[in-house]
């Protein structure tokens, strides 16, 4: 996604899902009786899923830097301040504010990135 464009996210992304040949219809499936493949069927196309993503769990997050669904912040700060301070006239498609600023201390931003780093644990071998 580059300067003036906008990630469609879910929206877009089914598309792709749908077409390639590693999706659940696809010949390379790895479920060859296709015992799944209605998975993908939930979806649907509205103005309402336009930008929408899927939201993977926080349990490492500090092993999948960098963050958001384009990469876009380095650090659990970032994100945290991202939410903190978000601009006011991000709407959703259909108008509807789906964000409000946080607007944390830096005490608080520190306490809650702490928090956050706890979510993680080295993996046992």
């Amino acid at each position: 996604i580059g300067p003036g464009k906008v990630d469609e996210g879910r929206f877009g992304g089914i598309n792709k899902v749908r077409v390639s040949l590693f999706n659940l219809l696809g010949r390379y499936n790895g479920d060859p009786k296709r015992t799944t493949a209605w998975a993908t069927r939930h979806v649907k196309q509205t103005h309402n899923t336009f930008g929408e993503f899927t939201v993977p769990s926080l349990r490492n997050l500090l092993q999948t830097a960098p963050y958001m669904h384009d990469g876009s912040l380095a650090t659990l700060t970032d994100v945290v301040n991202h939410y903190s301070n978000i601009d006011l006239e991000r709407l959703h498609s259909d108008g509807e504010r789906i964000l409000e600023p946080l607007k944390l201390s830096d005490q608080e931003t520190s306490d809650l990135v702490s928090f956050l780093e706890t979510l993680s644990h080295p993996v046992k071998n």
